[in-house]
């Protein structure tokens, strides 16, 4: 090897490798002090942008879990609420019942509705004032709103709330105090009259009910309670009943008919005009009857039958709903009609429905609007209260039901959460135990490099001695 002076390739070729062993131990020095592999693009460009959107990606999932845990503690306080208005409704329910005791007083009932206009006005404050962030939950302002639980758009879960208070729940009805459905109301006597039923063949009737539709298709010659029950099987949420209220009067000792309620016969016959004893024995029976003031007239109201009917009546003798038999051993009938109700709107249509009634949409009686202050308020009340407790645990059941929705949600999202972060870190972390070595392997070359640059640096004063 030629002795230079002006170029000394060994100290140049040491200091390389010596500025290239001090760059690796900065490098490491780096990664080890951050715990990142990737601190920026010139360590892997490619590796960033994959990291940059995985580390979106889990950010976005926090704040989906966080966003479900918040759906969740608001379907909470919104069920509480509701837990509250419902053992409201079974305190009216009971006071409904002990209201409709023919024990208590007008002075009674009266002091009982006292306690139901107070339990009214709490269900409303407590629709009006539950809240959750502000937002009122059970007032009929949320509505329907959607809950982000993705990290990306558009992946969200819909939660509904509607109006519990005392004036907005209760039973959607038709028929009944809102009107006549499918009865016709008392019939002119005859020998051959019965209770009325389906006349014409294949008529439809359509329900449409907050469960779903049905058409409903009948033969012909249905009973009113045979009609009834086609409509509860459908389930469509539109529950059937029937009843019939109508009077008893002109009961004379001589009276020789009978009168037919359901599977039940009074022989009249043997009531010998006494009206308080029939009444008697018609409440044993199941139904509701009282002798009205005049001490003669029977108040009489039956359910779950096809009407009232007096057989073989004589001519000018009993009334029923005021008719009197037109000939000796007429039968005169009093119609049941058939009520319609639902915990939320519905509507009836069809042929069947267009012949029998004029209207057949259901019109809300509100839990607001009980009155237990008469008998009839009484038994009223217990249909609209049994439909807003129906109502209201309709919405608990869709509020438990996103509540597990949601909790599912939330495991999901942190098994994702979970692995996306798993492998970012696979991308971005520093292996601590690969990049200590290295930083082990760059100080030993970088001790080694000073200490050959040193003794580089000595081979051109070797040049002196050839001098010498």
């Amino acid at each position: 090897m030629a002795v230079t002076v002006n170029t000394n390739v060994s100290a140049m070729t040491a200091q390389r490798y010596l500025n290239s062993a001090s760059n690796g131990v900065a490098n490491s020095m780096e990664k080890l002090s951050s715990g990142l592999r990737i601190n920026s693009a010139k360590d892997d460009a490619a590796g960033l942008q994959i990291s940059n959107r995985l580390t979106s990606q889990t950010n976005g999932l926090n704040v989906a879990m966080r966003n479900a845990n918040d759906g969740i503690s608001m379907a909470q306080t919104a069920e509480g609420a509701m837990q509250e208005s419902t053992n409201m409704l079974h305190r009216m329910r009971d006071l409904a019942l002990q209201s409709a005791n023919g024990s208590n007083s007008d002075d009674d009932r009266a002091a009982i509705q006292k306690e139901v206009t107070a339990l009214q006005t709490e269900m409303t404050r407590i629709a009006d004032t539950t809240t959750f962030g502000g937002q009122n939950l059970l007032d009929g302002s949320f509505g329907t709103k959607e809950f982000q639980i993705g990290a990306n758009a558009n992946e969200t879960i819909g939660v509904s709330l509607s109006d519990i208070s005392s004036d907005a729940i209760g039973n959607f009805a038709a028929g009944g105090s809102a009107g006549k459905i499918f009865g016709k109301g008392v019939q002119k006597s005859g020998a051959a009259l019965d209770f009325a039923k389906v006349g014409a063949t294949n008529k439809e009737l359509k329900l449409d009910g907050p469960n779903g539709k049905e058409t409903l298709t009948f033969a012909g010659n249905e009973k009113l309670t045979e009609v009834v029950s086609e409509i509860n099987k459908a389930n469509t949420g539109i529950k059937a009943s029937t009843s019939v209220t109508t009077t008893i009067g002109n009961l004379a000792s001589t009276e020789t008919g009978k009168l037919v309620i359901g599977k039940d016969e009074f022989d009249l016959s043997k009531y010998k005009g006494d009206s308080k004893k029939l009444a008697e024995d018609l409440g044993k029976s199941g139904y509701s009857a009282e002798v009205a003031d005049d001490g003669s007239t029977i108040n009489l109201t039956a359910k779950d039958v096809d009407g009232i009917k007096v057989t073989g009546a004589a001519k000018d003798g009993v009334e029923l709903g005021g008719q009197k038999a037109g000939a000796a051993n007429d039968n005169i009938v009093a119609d049941a009609q058939i009520k319609l109700s639902s915990s939320s709107n519905f509507k009836v249509g069809g042929a069947l429905a267009d012949d029998l009634t004029d209207s057949a949409t259901g019109s809300l009686n509100s839990v607001k609007d009980i009155d237990l202050t008469t008998v009839d308020g009484s038994q009223n009340a217990l249909d609209v209260i049994d439909a807003a407790i129906a109502g209201i645990d309709s919405q608990r059941a869709d509020l438990g039901a996103v509540q597990n929705r949601f909790n599912h949600t939330l495991n999901n999202l942190s098994n994702i959460n979970e692995n996306v972060n798993a492998s970012n870190s696979r991308i971005k972390d520093v292996d601590f135990a690969k990049e200590t070595t290295n930083m082990t392997k760059n100080q030993i070359l970088q001790q080694a490099s000073t200490s050959i640059l040193a003794q580089a640096k000595q081979i051109p004063q070797s040049a002196l001695s050839l001098l010498g």
